[in-house]
C-alpha cells in the first residue's frame, strides 16, 4: 500500500509491510531459534531434544530483510515520520502485565548480512492484546521524533525482552509478525545488545540468541518516509523547520573615526572558523560626480578571526578628510565579499 501525498510536491512515501494481513505470529514462538526449554512445545520438524520457540526473554530486534510484495528498505535518505505496527503484546494467563514499551531503529546491513544499529526512538507502548479490542488487527501509528534513516537501510521493531520466570521465559510474545509467502524477516535477541552502535552479524548464532532469519515471515510494519522539505535539517537532505542561515561576516551600522593617517577602523563580526577571508571597500557617493555616481575611496583587504569582532583598517583617499571637516562627518558604504558573498553597509566617518 502506498499512502497518496500529503500535498502536491510533498515528498512523503511509504514502505515496509502492506499491513494487509492480520499479525497471527509472535516473537516469542515464530523466530528461528533452536532453545533448550522443556515447558514449550517443539515445533513440528525441529530435531529430537531441541525446542525452536524457546530463545531467551531478551533485548530483540527485528526487520524486514525482502518481502514478497513491497520495498524492506528505506528508499531514500530523510526521516522516518510515522511507524505503523500491527499487533500487540500477548499477556500470560495468570501472569502479571507484559512489558509494553518498544522502540524503532535504523539499521544498515552489513557486508555479511545482518545490520549495524545507527540510530533509535524514544519508547512507546504497544497495546495489550484484548485489552480495549487490542488484537492482531490491531494497527497503532507511532512517531518517532528525529528517527533519521538513510537510503538502503531497514527500519527494526525492537522490544525490551520482558522476561518473567514461568509466565515470559522466552520474552513476551509480541504478535506483530505474519505469514507472507516469499517474505524473509531478520532477528537479532542479545541482552542489552540492540544499542546504537551495535553489530548484529548474521555469522553470530547460537541456540537462544544472536541472528537469526525466518522465511515466509514478515514483521507487519510499514514506516512514513519524509525526504527534502517534508524530513527536519537535522536528517541528510532534510530541511523542515531549518534555522536561518547566518552569513559569515555581520557588520552592523556604525560611526567611526578616522585618524590623522586617514585609517578608518570598520568594525566586523567573523562567524566562520578558524577565519574570515576576504576584502572591504569604501564608497563615496560624490557630489562632485555628474548625477552622484558612486566613487571608492579606500580599499583593504582581510582576514580575520572567527566568532569574535575585529575592527578592518581602510585607509581613505586624502581627498576624504576635507569633506568630513567640511561636513562634520559624512556617511560611507561598506563593501565587504567573504567568500564570495558581497555585503553591504552604511557606515558613518567622523573625525573624534
Amino acid at each position: 500500500m502506498v499512502m497518496a501525498p500529503q500535498s502536491a510536491g510533498a515528498a512523503i512515501t511509504t514502505f515496509g509491510s502492506s499491513l494487509s494481513a492480520p499479525a497471527t505470529l509472535n516473537t516469542a514462538e515464530s523466530l528461528g531459534y533452536y532453545g533448550t526449554y522443556t515447558d514449550v512445545p517443539p515445533s513440528p520438524g525441529a530435531p529430537n531434544g531441541s525446542l525452536r520457540t524457546a530463545h531467551y526473554g531478551a533485548d530483540t530486534a527485528i526487520w524486514n530483510a525482502g518481502l514478497a510484495a513491497g520495498a524492506a528498505r528505506v528508499p531514500a535518505q530523510g526521516q522516518a515520520l510515522k511507524v505503523s505496527l500491527e499487533g500487540c503484546a500477548e499477556a500470560a494467563a495468570g501472569g502479571p502485565s507484559p512489558q509494553t514499551q518498544i522502540h524503532f531503529s535504523d539499521l544498515s546491513p552489513l557486508p555479511g548480512g545482518g545490520a549495524r544499529i545507527n540510530i533509535t526512538s524514544g519508547g512507546f507502548d504497544i497495546p495489550v492484546c484484548g485489552q480495549g479490542g487490542a488484537s492482531g488487527s490491531t494497527v497503532t501509528t507511532y512517531e518517532p521524533f528525529n528517527l533519521c534513516v538513510a537510503q538502503g537501510d531497514y527500519v527494526a521493531f525492537d522490544d525490551e525482552g520482558g522476561f518473567v520466570e514461568n509466565f515470559y521465559p522466552a520474552g513476551v510474545p509480541y504478535q506483530v509478525i505474519g505469514a507472507a509467502q516469499g517474505s524473509t524477516m531478520d532477528s537479532f535477541i542479545r541482552n542489552g545488545g540492540i544499542v546504537n552502535g551495535a553489530m548484529l552479524p548474521a555469522g553470530e548464532t547460537s541456540a537462544n540468541d544472536g541472528f537469526a532469519a525466518n522465511g515466509n515471515e514478515e514483521l507487519m510494519m510499514q514506516v512514513t518516509l519524509g525526504t527534502g522539505a517534508d524530513a527536519r535539517y537535522v536528517c541528510p537532505g532534510g530541511s523542515k523547520e531549518a534555522p536561518p542561515v547566518l552569513s559569515p561576516i555581520a557588520v552592523h551600522p556604525q560611526t567611526d573615526g578616522i585618524n590623522h593617517e586617514r585609517i578608518v577602523a570598520v568594525a566586523v563580526y567573523c562567524r566562520l572558523t578558524p577565519e574570515c577571508r576576504g576584502t572591504a571597500t569604501m564608497t563615496l557617493a560624490s557630489r562632485s560626480t555628474v548625477g552622484g555616481a558612486s566613487k571608492a575611496v579606500g580599499h583593504s583587504s582581510f582576514s580575520l578571526p572567527g566568532n569574535k569582532t575585529t575592527h578592518v583598517p581602510i585607509r581613505l583617499a586624502a581627498s576624504v578628510m576635507t569633506l568630513i571637516r567640511k561636513h562634520h562627518g559624512i556617511s560611507m558604504t561598506l563593501t565587504a565579499v567573504v567568500d564570495g558573498q558581497t555585503f553591504v553597509q552604511a557606515v558613518t566617518v567622523k573625525i573624534l
